[in-house]
């Protein structure tokens, strides 16, 4: 009980100090969790949310690089947070891919709320398949004024009817042994920019959030992060208030194990409208279980000298604990820090921010 008492002290310290710092951005924009605090703090500075209500986020990652299960996992939260009660989670399924146990992941309130973009008359979702599809989908959840957040996935897997049809004449021309004049291919960064366009504007209005993924053509370098193409043409990169890349930087393997359990992920955001940082961040994604949200911070707070490490133990001062690395996410776990886990990255992630600022007299007042 007295431990207790301490470290609710601690924290409202340290949710004292997050809030100061934080207070521009949490003031500025409602803020939609990300799946993990170091996200949220890569951008936005905060660790509560890292997405801005009213925008468009463009995650883009190589295969295995959790790009799916970061968004089901932001959605997820937010299904189970009574801020979002009256928003619309809204899970645009384009590639007919994600077989994902939900309720085993998330719990049974995540599959209540995440939905399906269109349903036909038997009520069997229906996902986008055309970018035309997609535009009608987003059009009709703007039109019905209810906030939403709206995850596309993937813009890769949409095709454009202008070119389904060219496609379909050349076929026909060449059964015949003929012409055709023009190409495809061109129709859907045409339409893409005149798409986002029309939704970004819109977006503002009801406070809604569009992430749309992407898939690289090759694997993101985990050391240089080279960039990669991407279908779409240059609309997603323009549009977007977060260009975030995913890198598959190793997999995790059990103890003792040959098997991967899960997968180490680098993220950079290489575009940050909201807080024009550019800023990386290591996460872990676990097969069985989703996005970790302690490891990394753990070891951000080990590799920031904040806790120290001796071998293979940790010496946690805070929550006046030493182990190992597996015992000590037990122990989180069991005593319910979480929070207070969450709160002391934030406080060194501002500390160091604050740090790195230009010791200069300000050019305007």
């Amino acid at each position: 009980m007295a431990r207790r008492k301490a470290l609710s002290k601690t924290e409202k310290i340290v949710k004292s100090v997050v809030s100061r710092k934080a207070n521009k951005i949490l003031d500025t924009y409602d803020l939609i969790p990300t799946s993990s605090t170091l996200l949220n703090l890569a951008c936005s500075d905060s660790p509560y949310g890292g997405f801005a209500s009213g925008r468009m986020v463009n995650l883009i990652g190589d295969s295995s690089s959790g790009k799916s299960i970061i968004a089901l996992t932001l959605l997820a939260l937010c299904a189970n947070n009574p801020k979002y009660k009256n928003y619309r989670l809204i899970y645009d399924d384009v590639e007919n891919a994600n077989s994902f146990d939900l309720e085993y992941l998330f719990g049974k309130t995540a599959p209540k709320r995440i939905e399906a973009p269109f349903y036909d008359e038997d009520d069997v979702p229906i996902p986008s398949q055309y970018i035309e599809d997609f535009h009608c989908n987003i059009a009709d959840a703007l039109e019905d004024e209810k906030p939403f957040i709206y995850v596309l996935d993937s813009f890769d897997a949409l095709d454009a009817e202008q070119d389904a049809r060219k496609i379909e004449e050349i076929r026909n021309a060449r059964r015949k042994n003929l012409k055709v004049s023009g190409t495809y291919s061109m129709a859907k960064p045409k339409k893409s920019s005149e798409i986002l366009r029309n939704i970004c504007a819109d977006l503002k209005k009801t406070e809604s959030v569009l992430i749309i993924i992407s898939q690289t053509r090759d694997n993101i370098d985990p050391i240089s992060f080279e960039r990669k193409t991407r279908s779409g043409g240059n609309a997603l990169r323009f549009y977007a208030t977060h260009e975030i890349w995913l890198a598959k930087a190793g997999g995790l393997k059990g103890k003792g194990q040959k098997r991967l359990i899960g997968n180490k992920v680098k993220a950079k955001i290489k575009k940050n409208k909201l807080t024009g940082k550019v800023r990386e961040v290591d996460l872990r994604i676990y097969y069985d279980y989703g996005v970790d949200d302690i490891v990394p911070n753990i070891e951000f707070l080990v590799n920031e000298k904040h806790w120290k490490k001796g071998g293979n133990t940790i010496k946690a001062h805070d929550f006046n604990m030493t182990g190992q690395l597996k015992s000590l996410v037990a122990a989180i776990e069991n005593n319910g820090y979480e929070k207070e886990l969450q709160l002391l990255v934030a406080k060194k992630w501002l500390e160091i921010e604050e740090e790195l600022k230009l010791d200069r007299k300000p050019r305007f007042k």
